[in-house]
């Protein structure tokens, strides 16, 4: 714990000119850009950092003995969330951590690579749409901007998307009156949006607030004839502070690609994970498909209720839960 805080120390002395220069240089911005998650991308080789708000940025390699880092300084910038440390993510990179460096005047929020040699790694933003955008720091050998070819989507694969809750039953509902009725469906319509671009057909039980019995949700997924079940819900209890990703099975069928979706959810939105539970639901005893049920954050955690309540975070749910379905069913063909 001591060799840590002196690390961090050092590095806050070390870097606290450049620092400042990237605030300088920074000043101008009128708004400060949120940084909403930090992602790993194994099968790439990159790390994805999600704003809100156009990104500024500047990179600075760094030696210090025999340790090497990459470090790059988001300028005008909040952390939403912790920081984080990531150990041995990829060959080539001994560990990336981030964090709030500092705060106003100047606000700043550093990714610290620690690498195995002194390399300047490529760095792309994408824009996203809607205020949104991508920084993508390409770290591993190879991986520039490779862009994979796009494989054949079995014609016969289909999902059932039941969005949780509606109508009379709201759901769970945060501290500020967030109903997690209104967060289920408008991720379950997302999600439905998305994955029929990918080619994957879908049918929902519910595409308004109205009410819908978890009878009718089961009798619709079993005419349906999908491939997959998924149930979209937010997590509520009564202390405020629990929070995290959680996923449920019941069936044996269903563990594997519940264990998937859990991992790659709560890596990707960058929140707790909070376990793969096998639950008695009613929705996930009696479909006659594999099913999972997702609870992506508690609606009666204050912090994670105000995330629930944008709509750019519930496009990233609706983006991982789309790229994991894809991936495990589609691209690794399960």
């Amino acid at each position: 714990m001591k060799n840590t805080i002196l690390f961090l120390f050092c590095l806050v002395v070390l870097f606290s000119f450049a620092a400042a220069k990237a605030g300088d240089a920074y000043a101008y911005a009128g708004n400060i850009t949120k940084i909403i998650g930090v992602s790993v991308d194994n099968v790439n080789g990159s790390i994805g950092v999600y704003t809100i708000g156009s990104p500024l940025y500047k990179g600075y390699l760094f030696r210090k003995g025999y340790k090497k880092f990459f470090i790059l300084v988001f300028g005008h910038s909040i952390l939403y969330g912790s920081g984080k440390k990531i150990s041995k993510p990829f060959k080539n990179i001994f560990s990336v951590s981030y964090s709030q460096f500092s705060i106003a005047p100047n606000y700043s929020v550093h990714i610290v690579l620690r690498q195995s040699a002194l390399v300047k790694p490529l760095i792309r933003t994408i824009n996203l749409g809607s205020g949104r955008y991508k920084v993508i720091i390409y770290v591993s050998k190879g991986a520039r901007f490779k862009i994979k070819p796009a494989k054949s989507i079995p014609s016969v694969f289909n999902v059932f998307i039941d969005a949780g809750h509606g109508g009379g039953d709201p759901g769970g509902i945060g501290p500020m009156g967030l109903p997690e009725s209104f967060v289920n469906l408008s991720i379950a319509l997302k999600l439905r949006k998305l994955l029929d671009a990918k080619g994957i057909r879908t049918e929902i039980d519910r595409t308004s607030n109205v009410d819908v019995s978890l009878g009718q949700r089961v009798a619709e997924a079993n005419k349906s004839g999908s491939n997959l079940f998924i149930g979209l819900y937010c997590n509520s209890v009564v202390v405020p502070y629990l929070y995290g990703t959680t996923t449920y099975y019941f069936h044996r069928n269903s563990y594997q690609f519940a264990n998937y979706l859990e991992h790659y959810i709560s890596s990707k939105l960058n929140l707790k994970y909070d376990g793969v539970v096998r639950d008695d639901l009613y929705v996930l005893r009696f479909v006659d498909m594999p099913a999972v049920v997702i609870e992506y954050a508690y609606i009666s955690n204050p912090y994670e209720e105000h995330l629930l309540a944008s709509s750019t975070f519930r496009q990233l749910i609706a983006d991982g839960i789309a790229n994991a379905i894809y991936k495990y069913f589609v691209i690794e063909k399960r």
